[in-house]
């Protein structure tokens, strides 16, 4: 195969280290230690400027309990919402202090209303701070980054597919079922600790030096 930039040469060619494709000496430049042709090499600077390790190296994935712990203090910016939220509609009703969480989801509709409302909220929320930086706050404040299996920045599809695959796991358990509980518990037994929604859109979390 030529060269992708001059197809005229075909000898000594090397190729790019992140997008394989065929390039002559010319072509390509070296940063730390990686050939790299031009639209790859500003990947790889914008990679490097936002702490992500790109050297080809095995990812240092964040554990379990340091991605808890961002998702609590994500959780924690909103809880105002939240408890607001549930006095507007009427979900501190004394009348169903007694009942069963199953019985005041069927009786009451504004759970359903209000839960749908929280959902849209964290999915507008995650879908943003990922797509402009790959982090929420909480994965901010824990040193922790959405990426992609290479290590580099994800796309904005990524960016949204995560919070919408997560919401729609969330949602099962308001209707019945522990679907929401398993997503996490997945991330334990793989080897990459990928949830379902970091499968789904091909994400990994690792911890930024």
């Amino acid at each position: 195969m030529p060269c992708v930039n001059h197809p005229e040469v075909q000898d000594g060619l090397n190729r790019c280290g992140r997008c394989r494709q065929p390039f002559c000496a010319d072509c390509l430049v070296e940063i730390k230690g990686q050939s790299l042709c031009a639209d790859c090499k500003v990947e790889q600077v914008q990679d490097l400027k936002s702490g992500v390790d790109t050297s080809g190296g095995p990812l240092q994935l964040a554990g379990i309990g340091r991605r808890f712990v961002a998702m609590f203090i994500d959780g924690l910016i909103f809880s105002p919402v939240t408890v607001g939220g549930m006095f507007l509609f009427g979900l501190f009703n004394p009348q169903q202090a007694g009942a069963h969480p199953e019985q005041m989801g069927a009786l009451n509709p504004s759970l359903i209303l209000f839960m749908l409302v929280v959902l849209g909220l964290n999915f507008a929320y995650e879908g943003f701070m990922l797509q402009i930086r790959g982090q929420t706050l909480g994965k901010m404040a824990m040193g922790i980054k959405v990426v992609r299996p290479d290590g580099g920045d994800i796309s904005g599809g990524q960016a949204w597919i995560r919070p919408a695959v997560r919401s729609g796991i969330n949602f099962i358990p308001l209707v019945g079922g522990c679907a929401g509980l398993v997503n996490y518990f997945w991330a334990v037994f793989t080897k990459e600790k990928t949830c379902l929604h970091d499968l789904a859109a091909k994400t990994r979390v690792v911890k930024l030096p």
